[in-house]
């Protein structure tokens, strides 16, 4: 019966295969030829992506409790000024009776405002949703400096950047981040501090492509 490959390796698997320890595979070549992969289970954005990244929606949130806030007092104000017209309510000594003129405006300010307001919510119900649909749960492509802090400490920071992979040839991608783009980690469940060698793994594709190419057998690998 055939053996069936697995479709990664872990790092100390790959070490074993080649007769090698972990760290000596970071710090050789390793790194540069093969890409080294952790999993992530969260919300992954383009780095250049700052509508849909964390705090996107500052300007806007601030925007919008700006115009809810100051149509809610001009709707208190279009009630009291209308109470008083009617003479169910005096005027305290810092308003002023408005003329209709005055109160035109006001009214179409109140307006302006209740547009704005549910174009706005609009926005940010919209990003909402788009965000959710950027769960990544599966491999990230760890960065070079990433892998250059585990060789060096043993351990990193769980980094908040990575690589989406790189697709198989003629494999069309259904990610909604592009492959091979730069991308910003959000929300990771289970959360996790560091990222250790004991979390990285390796595509058996490239390794394979790695040993027709003799990288295996290199003395400086």
């Amino acid at each position: 019966m055939p053996t069936i490959e697995p479709l990664t390796l872990t790092l100390a698997e790959l070490a074993a295969r080649w007769h090698l320890t972990p760290p000596q595979m970071l710090a050789g070549a390793v790194p540069q030829v093969l890409p080294m992969y952790f999993y992530f289970d969260g919300l992954v954005f383009g780095f250049g992506d700052k509508w849909l990244r964390a705090n996107g929606d500052a300007s806007i949130t601030q925007d919008l409790d700006a115009h809810q806030t100051r149509a809610a007092a001009i709707e208190i104000d279009l009630q009291r000024q209308a109470l008083h017209k009617r003479g169910l309510l005096k005027l305290t000594q810092w308003e002023e009776a408005l003329s209709d003129d005055e109160l035109a405006e006001h009214q179409a300010e109140a307006d302006r405002l209740a547009g704005e307001i549910v174009r706005l919510s609009t926005l940010l119900k919209q990003r909402h949703e788009e965000r959710q649909q950027h769960v990544r749960n599966g491999l990230l492509r760890a960065a070079p400096r990433t892998l250059a802090e585990i060789a060096l400490h043993g351990k990193t920071r769980f980094p908040q950047f990575a690589f989406m992979p790189n697709t198989s040839p003629g494999t069309e991608s259904t990610e909604r981040v592009p492959p091979g783009t730069v991308v910003a980690m959000e929300d990771g469940f289970p959360l996790k501090e560091v990222l250790t060698d004991a979390d990285l793994v390796i595509s058996m594709l490239d390794i394979q492509l790695a040993e027709q190419a003799g990288l295996h057998q290199q003395p400086d690998r």
